[in-house]
Order: C-alpha cells, then structure tokens, then sequence
C-alpha cells in the first residue's frame, strides 16, 4: 500500500512588509515555535518547513544546563556559547 499523503491547502494574505502569518492550527499542529525553513525551488514554488531544533544533540558540547534553556532559540544559544568560548581562547593565547 502507498502512503496517504493528507494536506490542506490556505489563502494566505501577504502584509506591505511581505510577511504572512501560518494559521495557528497548522502552528499547533506540527508544533512550530518560532522559526521556519522557506524554500524557493525551480519552478517557483515557495515551500515552508518546519525547522528541526534538537537542543538535546548539542548536549556535550558546552557546560550548560540545558534543561534551563528549554524553548529557547537554540541559534543564539550557541552562538553566545561560541563567543564566549572564542573570546576566552583569544585571552588564553594572548596570555
């Protein structure tokens, strides 16, 4: 047997800042907090994806409470990590 492919088709409005706004049911649905992948591909269709954000494989990485930091933007987590990390290697070598 094939897969049933079930999908659902909105008319969406587009503001004077080119921005839409998914339906809260489609959010709640797939569990979509703050970010999304938007995909242009060849034929011009435009496709959005629901962005995979796995705070857990990250663990390991850094000393953090991660439990802590449940629902936050995982980008700018690790990107405040990496800056500190870079700054205190700057001091290590300058030292």
């Amino acid at each position: 047997m094939g897969k049933q492919v079930v999908s659902n088709e909105y008319i969406l409005r587009v503001d004077e800042k080119g921005r839409i706004v998914i339906p809260k049911e489609v959010r709640d649905k797939l569990k979509i907090s703050n970010s999304v992948r938007l995909i242009v591909n060849e034929s011009g269709e435009i496709i959005i994806k629901k962005m995979e954000r796995n705070i857990e494989k990250y663990a390991g990485y850094f000393r953090v409470d991660w439990s802590k930091l449940a629902g936050m933007d995982i980008d700018e987590i690790l990107n405040e990590a990496l800056k500190e990390r870079s700054e205190k290697w700057l001091r290590d070598i300058l030292t």
